[in-house]
């Protein structure tokens, strides 16, 4: 029984994460400064709620004034297209980014 517990939840994690490099990597890149990210985010936004929702309204209408990123970058870069996933999936992949981005997981 606990064998099927751990494969189901390593089928989970596996999933889950090939979701993420297809939805958000595939773009991204592995280099991409994801934790200098969402480092931005709880500085800004602390709790967890906060950081998804303010994470989901910028993915949603991206614009300058909902980035978290430096001036400076947003000329250097522009501001990021809108993203055309659907809530459900947006979602899904903001708490996959969040659970493994977050701060407090890296405590342990």
């Amino acid at each position: 029984m606990v064998k099927k517990i751990v494969f189901f939840l390593l089928f989970c994690t596996l999933l889950n994460a090939s979701e993420f490099e297809q939805n958000c990597l595939s773009c991204h890149g592995e280099d991409f400064k994801f934790n200098i990210i969402m480092k931005k985010y709880t500085l800004k936004y602390s709790s967890e709620g906060r950081i998804k929702k303010a994470i989901f309204e910028y993915l949603k209408d991206p614009t300058y004034d909902k980035s978290i990123l430096p001036l400076e970058y947003l000329k250097k870069f522009g501001i990021k297209k809108k993203n055309e996933l659907d809530d459900k999936t947006l979602k899904k992949m903001i708490d996959i980014y969040y659970n493994k981005f977050n701060l407090s997981s890296k405590l342990y």
